[in-house]
């Protein structure tokens, strides 16, 4: 079985690249969200994944985590953070689920 860093960033870098091909941004490349709340749910975000995993680089976390939410689209994005946010309270034997659902909904809207 994979580590929690590997499947972290493994699913961050999917992520990132299927935002890159399937969603827009607008021009300030934020979106609707403000900066600041991408910041503090990735935070948090990232916080749990260490607490689940001590070899979670926290600062590389956060890096691609906010450049995955900050090219999601706007409706996409707000959903999106609300997955992570839930999954920053998410035990650790649900939190590779619960990340997976929220790069899915970025990426697809799903």
């Amino acid at each position: 079985m994979k580590s929690y860093p590997a499947i972290l960033f493994s699913l961050l870098c999917a992520a990132a690249l299927t935002v890159q091909i399937g969603c827009d941004n607008d021009d300030d490349g934020v979106g609707v969200i403000e900066e600041l709340q991408i910041e503090g749910s990735c935070n948090d975000y990232c916080e749990q994944a260490k607490s689940c995993d001590d070899g979670v680089d926290v600062e590389a976390c956060e890096n691609d985590c906010f450049d995955a939410m900050s090219d999601c689209q706007a409706d996409e994005q707000e959903e999106a953070l609300n997955d992570i946010d839930s999954c920053s309270e998410e035990a650790c034997s649900e939190f590779v689920g619960c990340s997976i659902g929220a790069g899915l909904q970025c990426s697809f809207g799903v």
